[in-house]
């Protein structure tokens, strides 16, 4: 058994570290907080969005973002993960389904540097890799990210873009999800509310280019509610493995506690022991 000092510093370490994993799990929880306000503010105006857009679907074959590329040879896949780790399963579930998504004929754009680098140790090209994500997603990194996004489409490159990303359905529920972004397809958009209390509208200058202006505004929407989705689930991801690092740091203090007492109880015997051997000599 170590003896009392070791074990005592070992206790003064775990306390330190508890007080860290404790400091960054209450961070990360006004993070995830923050995020999620975000996602909720920004829900009525993707509904009216996406409504408008589904009620004037007939007018969309001809954009070229509805476009089928199937004589196109390879599948873009864009993989979101974080920058850091110490997120629990997190970074590790969105890379187990990128590498099940990519094959030969599929081209790989990384965000976030855990998954590129995992990405990279197997083999895989990475084509494209963006580091600078921010903890709180702006609409700025949204626009840019979705701009890029349809260029690449609509070079005619690629048949298909698909994304893997964390999707948040609440704080408690999470998981590692594949969405097709692109093409669009009529029956994929997502239904919103173009209730507008039984009045009909009047289009200027026309239904048609009134929907070609509204869809690049979906794409930057959709990319938005991505990157959303993807900051609240890492922020609660690292919130809850840090949360169990800090009970387990309290559980190890107890058990290293009882080693210290009983180190400490067994040191104090033998001096104890050695005393009294020493007088019974000197007797």
């Amino acid at each position: 058994m170590p003896n009392a000092r070791v074990i005592k510093n070992r206790i003064k370490t775990v306390k330190n570290t508890g007080k860290i994993t404790k400091t960054m799990a209450m961070v990360s929880t006004a993070k995830a907080t923050k995020v999620i306000g975000g996602i909720r503010s920004s829900r009525p105006y993707s509904e009216r969005l996406f409504g408008f857009v589904k009620a004037l679907s007939q007018s969309c074959e001809e954009h070229p973002l509805f476009v089928d590329h199937a004589e196109a040879e390879k599948t873009l896949l864009v993989v979101i993960t974080a920058n850091r780790g110490l997120c629990g399963g997190y970074n590790a579930n969105l890379i187990r389904l990128a590498m099940e998504q990519a094959s030969e004929d599929t081209e790989v754009w990384m965000y976030g540097k855990k998954g590129a680098s995992a990405v990279r140790f197997s083999g895989i090209a990475v084509e494209k890799t963006y580091f600078e994500l921010k903890d709180i997603p702006v609409f700025e990194e949204a626009i840019e990210l979705s701009d890029l996004l349809v260029d690449a489409y609509t070079s005619g490159l690629y048949r298909q873009i698909k994304v893997v990303s964390s999707e948040f359905v609440s704080a408690g529920q999470q998981f590692a999800a594949v969405k097709s972004l692109l093409p669009l397809k009529q029956e994929e958009i997502h239904d919103g509310t173009d209730d507008l209390s039984g009045v009909e509208p009047i289009y200027h200058p026309d239904k048609k280019s009134i929907l070609w202006d509204l869809i690049p505004k979906m794409m930057r929407v959709n990319v938005y509610k991505l990157l959303l989705d993807a900051a609240a689930s890492e922020h609660l991801a690292r919130q809850m493995a840090m949360s169990s690092a800090s009970d387990n740091a309290k559980d190890m203090v107890k058990s290293l506690t009882l080693s210290y007492n009983r180190a400490r109880q067994a040191q104090i015997t033998t001096e104890i022991s050695e005393i009294a051997g020493g007088a019974e000599a000197l007797n």
